[in-house]
């Protein structure tokens, strides 16, 4: 069957606008502060299964690292310190994913729980908006600011990847952004929810995942082709899941064990045509 998406918010536009009125209200550094200062290249580091296979590269990774979500605290207790931990979503659950560290610079979204800003307290919080937000705008205008609302996916890493243009990188690498499950591992670690789960065909393989990620995987699709034709970035994408998939169908820089796979499963469908000939 075609699959149909439609998606729709985990939380109420009155809950989220009152997460944005706080965030307002705070001593943060604006996300103004960083457009156009960065260069060269970037992590985002999804918390995606292949994160688990993946993540020694980050060790030696030239560049600055955005881990959204769990990935920070995977990371850290694997030795790495990313240059940025990054939030995005508005509903308490994400409070798991909120962990203090000096070194970090914390991308939060004016739309997380006001309880994730009090519990990185001392620490240095940018604090960037979302487009999208029904009432981001009013709130705003109702506060005296002048600050950018950031455009792009739907899910963290396909937002953070939109995220890291206006702050100067050009040269953006995706690990952990599966947007799949793998052997039934949704994430790196469990879930902080209980995710349906569904059999989606790209391609000619069959990928398991939660709707909320068929819809990531969508934007990803969309956003991909418009940052590297139109906006000049370099986009690799590393790993295994849908999106690496979706990334090498479009002609994207992915790892070669990717190409080997697909050259292989290319490989035994035309052997096996070629022996129904015979």
């Amino acid at each position: 069957m075609p699959l149909n998406i439609t998606s729709a918010l985990a939380n109420t536009d009155e809950d989220i606008a009152s997460n944005i009125d706080s965030a307002l209200r705070r001593d943060y550094i604006p996300f103004n502060d960083l457009l156009g200062k960065k260069s060269g290249a970037v992590a985002i580091v999804g918390s995606g299964p292949s994160l688990k296979d993946m993540w020694k590269r980050l060790r030696k990774f030239k560049g600055d690292i955005i881990a959204c979500n769990a990935a920070c605290q995977f990371l850290l207790d694997k030795g790495i310190v990313p240059t940025y931990a990054y939030c995005f979503d508005a509903d308490p659950l994400m409070l798991e994913f909120i962990t203090a560290h000096q070194d970090i610079t914390y991308l939060m979204a004016s739309r997380c729980p006001p309880e994730a800003f009090d519990g990185l307290q001392g620490c240095k919080i940018v604090c960037w908006h979302a487009k999208g937000d029904r009432d981001i705008q009013e709130l705003l205008e109702k506060h005296g600011l002048m600050e950018p609302m950031v455009t792009g996916g739907s899910a963290a890493v396909t937002r953070a990847m939109v995220l890291a243009m206006p702050m100067g990188y050009k040269d953006v690498h995706i690990f952990g952004g599966d947007s799949s499950f793998h052997n039934g591992d949704t994430h790196i670690r469990k879930s902080t929810t209980k995710e349906r789960r569904m059999h989606i065909m790209c391609g000619e393989r069959i990928f398991e995942c939660a709707p909320w990620m068929a819809v990531q995987a969508e934007d990803f699709k969309v956003l991909a082709p418009i940052m590297v034709d139109k906006l000049g970035v370099k986009l690799h994408v590393h790993g295994d899941g849908i999106i690496p998939h979706i990334a090498m169908a479009i002609g994207l820089d992915v790892d070669r064990p990717l190409r080997v796979r697909r050259f292989v499963m290319n490989w035994k469908r035309n052997a096996k045509t070629l022996w129904h000939h015979i």
